[in-house]
């Protein structure tokens, strides 16, 4: 049999990565410009303190965030448009990611599942509502990617970004420095040994966090205990379930501990219960809003490559659906 020479071979990645680009790039610029001109409506948040010119609050790790959201030149109000162009490219570069995982070149429907994904309430209220944290995940997905392709130096300029732009940043920062880690040092042991070393180091996570948290419990008490009101209805229900399903799903499926995005994911489901543990409802679902796509794409790898399409097209179909029903839009003006 002859053999199909090296650059053949990576052919389509690099077609399928150039039109992408191009397609990632018009659909950021348009849906930026439609989002700051307001076609979309605002957030609430934006009416409390985003709409303003250039502020600077809260600590060292909020205050670029604000800054960056409330950018304004010559009374031109810019962060808006900046927010929403950052969070939809990187967006299209984490599906097309996924997408490139699964040997999946099919621009069109590439194109259909990007276009619906940032319609998702996940995306459309981190781009004039939850804007500081829009801006975080945005990086931390770029951390995720960078982590991936082993391009360590990205990772550290992409993560320092994202820890100055809002508080939740050095959680899910931490949680991926410490996947790439523990990837590195587990790389030679069998998949049995992985699985068992990977459970006992999240649940150390959990306990650390736990006890760290009900430690400083006092630092957040003015907003624990306080009902979930991410959009409308109480999610930390269906936030338990993914997490610990996917969990349970690494002793059935070695892809789920195959690289550091999936172990992070699965290091996340870990942590994250410490915070819901303390009562910290709140937080959880915003970080649970943070992680969702990405947990989405991830849960899409165990299947073979016709079954991720019809589930990726169902899945973010119905979070559409979701985001509609719960009012995302209507609470928007």
């Amino acid at each position: 049999m002859t053999e199909v020479p090296l650059y053949d071979k990576f052919q389509p990645i690099n077609n399928y990565n150039l039109l992408s680009n191009i397609l990632i790039l018009f659909v950021a610029t348009t849906f930026a410009f439609l989002v700051g001109s307001g076609f979309y409506g605002y957030g609430s948040d934006f009416y409390v303190a985003y709409y303003k010119s250039n502020l600077v609050w809260g600590s060292i790790f909020d205050r670029y965030g604000y800054f960056v959201a409330t950018f304004t030149v010559l009374n031109t109000h810019l962060g808006v448009h900046i927010v929403t162009f950052i969070l939809t490219v990187t967006v299209g570069l984490l599906l097309r990611e996924f997408s490139i995982f699964k040997r999946e070149y099919s621009i069109i429907f590439f194109i259909f599942i990007y276009i619906i994904s940032i319609h998702t309430w996940p995306i459309i209220m981190s781009t004039s509502n939850a804007m500081r944290q829009g801006l975080a995940m945005s990086f931390m997905f770029l951390a995720l990617i960078t982590s991936y392709h082993k391009k360590y130096i990205w990772m550290l300029i992409f993560s320092f970004v994202a820890i100055f732009m809002h508080k939740s940043g050095i959680v899910l920062i931490a949680i991926i420095f410490f996947s790439v880690f523990s990837n590195y040092i587990l790389a030679k042991f069998s998949y049995k040994s992985k699985l068992f070393l990977h459970l006992m180091f999240g649940l150390a996570l959990l306990t650390i966090s736990f006890i760290y948290l009900s430690i400083n419990i006092l630092e957040y008490q003015f907003i624990a205990g306080m009902p979930s009101k991410i959009i409308h209805s109480d999610f930390r229900w269906a936030f338990i379930i993914i997490s610990i399903l996917y969990i349970i799903l690494a002793f059935f499926f070695e892809k789920i501990l195959e690289n550091p995005i999936n172990i992070t994911l699965f290091y996340y489901s870990f942590i994250s219960q410490s915070i819901l543990m303390n009562g910290l409802n709140w937080e959880y679902e915003r970080l649970g809003m943070m992680m969702l796509i990405p947990y989405i794409l991830s849960y899409g790898m165990i299947l073979n490559r016709p079954s991720y399409k019809i589930y990726l097209i169902i899945i973010f179909l119905f979070l559409l659906f979701l985001t509609i029903y719960q009012g995302m839009y209507a609470s928007f003006k």
